[in-house]
């Protein structure tokens, strides 16, 4: 038979003795209690020296902050107010971090560029892109997302390229800062550069100087064939290679700029006399013209007495004025005048002038010294003078992009600029410097190339910011007393 069950009251008198348990003070309950009261007490001290700190300690600072800044930017580590506004009131309402502010205090370091191109439609913040307090390392580099957010966007691009249209050229011209550097100045796009991709192997467009066929403008004439050819000989106890004349800058990821002297004059002397090897006419340097050409050519029995003086150790001045005599008939015996002899150092464009001598002399007898026109464009002045056009060879090609040969050491010359059919790097439309005759070739690797290896096939990292810069120097206008000659690309005015 079963038992009677309890009521209500029986089985509450069953657990009478507990009813005091939470009355009854425990390790665990006060300890929980205690460390509630802590952290009321901090959350309110921290909250009071907001309020009553304005300038906030750097303890308080570093207390703050959400983690360590970049290397570029360790000197501001224990100083936030160099980035950050300092806090004058606590106000809830706000940001933490505001956008305007900060990006005005990044100008203040990161000054004369521009956010990006001059048709930008969308300005970001300076830490839209440029993260900060991500560890004591350079500073992650500008993410693909953030270049797609607006190259991707064919609306956007659509509204940049209506803005460019009311902008003028000047704007856009690249210019820099280093007045020594020359850039090749590509005519502008229409619609500028805003066509609409997503990668740089993928439906990146092709570089402009191959898909317009841009040609040098330079007036120098050269002939990249003939140097690199077996038939010359060798200077200075080498065969000529691309490495006697390119050769890399301190940083190794350019080229030093060409010159006369550096790259041309071992093999073009510049003799006029053919018995004297070092009495040369003076190649005009890059502060100098024609007129200091033609000012030697007008006093050169006083070049020969200065040589005579000088190279030969003649000391009296009858010796001198025999050895001048005799030099001067030689060339008296060819030309007639001083006009006939500046017509033939300007004009000639032969190998070789014979300014002395004759015909049937061995060739190392005769003067060397073919005539400015074989190698520049000369011109003739209002005043009848010659002229010489002003050679100017660019030292950056890719002016909306940033090469280094210093990451690509472990490859030849010719592997991009010439590469041969059935390499990995060949492409219909492959440079091929080897057998270029003319200045006006552009011999530079196209996307084509690039793209074997900077590609996920290829294995090179190929993000927006490996080529590209993500600032914009400013507007040519605001580049007060920087000088770069420009370049006119042909159809351009």
């Amino acid at each position: 038979m079963p038992l009677p069950r309890k009521n209500q009251k029986q089985i509450a008198q069953k657990y009478a003795e507990n009813r005091g348990y939470f009355r009854r003070l425990h390790s665990f309950r006060q300890a929980r209690r205690l460390v509630a009261l802590v952290c009321v007490m901090i959350s309110v001290a921290v909250a009071w020296f907001y309020l009553h700190n304005g300038r906030s300690s750097p303890r308080l600072e570093a207390f703050s902050s959400s983690g360590e800044i970049s290397q570029a930017h360790s000197q501001f580590a224990k100083d936030c107010r160099q980035c950050h506004d300092p806090v004058e009131k606590l106000d809830l309402l706000k940001p933490a971090v505001a956008s305007a502010s900060i990006d005005a205090n990044c100008e203040n370091c990161h000054t004369r560029h521009t956010f990006h191109q001059a048709d930008v439609v969308v300005d970001h913040s300076c830490t839209a892109c440029h993260h900060e307090h991500l560890g004591p390392g350079p500073m992650q580099p500008v993410a693909d997302r953030n270049c797609a957010a607006c190259h991707g966007d064919a609306d956007i691009m659509a509204a940049s390229a209506q803005k460019g249209r009311h902008l003028p050229a000047t704007d856009f011209q690249v210019k820099f800062r280093d007045n020594l550097l020359v850039a090749f100045q590509p005519p502008r796009p229409p619609l500028g550069y805003t066509q609409v991709f997503q990668s740089f192997e993928g439906d990146h467009p092709a570089f402009q100087i191959q898909a317009e066929h841009l040609t040098d403008p330079n007036t120098l004439k050269f002939d990249h064939k003939i140097h690199l050819s077996g038939d010359i000989p060798e200077v200075e106890g080498r065969k000529l290679d691309c490495a006697y004349c390119h050769k890399p800058d301190s940083r190794g990821a350019y080229m030093q700029p060409i010159s006369f002297a550096k790259n041309c004059q071992a093999c073009h002397a510049l003799q006029i006399d053919p018995t004297l090897s070092d009495f040369q006419i003076p190649h005009p340097t890059a502060g100098s013209s024609a007129n200091s050409v033609r000012d030697f050519l007008l006093t050169l029995p006083t070049q020969y007495a200065t040589y005579a003086a000088e190279k030969k150790g003649l000391t009296s001045s009858a010796q001198i004025a025999a050895f001048v005599n005799r030099h001067m008939l030689v060339i008296r015996r060819r030309v007639r005048q001083g006009a006939d002899l500046e017509k033939e150092v300007f004009y000639a464009d032969d190998r070789n002038i014979d300014l002395g001598g004759v015909s049937s002399m061995p060739m190392r007898e005769r003067a060397l010294f073919p005539g400015c026109a074989y190698c520049h464009e000369v011109r003739t002045s209002a005043a009848q003078t010659p002229v010489v056009t002003k050679p100017i060879t660019p030292d950056r090609w890719y002016v909306h992009a940033r090469f280094d040969h210093s990451a690509h050491i472990t490859m030849t010359c010719e592997s991009c600029h010439a590469p041969v059919k059935g390499s990995p790097l060949y492409s219909a439309t492959s440079p091929n410097v080897l057998q270029s005759e003319k200045t006006s070739d552009i011999n530079l690797p196209d996307k084509a190339s690039c793209v074997i290896c900077h590609s996920a096939q290829g294995g090179v990292v190929s993000t927006c910011a490996t080529c590209h810069d993500y600032h914009n120097p400013a507007p040519v206008r605001d580049l007060a007393g920087i000088s770069v000659p420009r370049q006119t690309a042909p159809g351009e005015k």
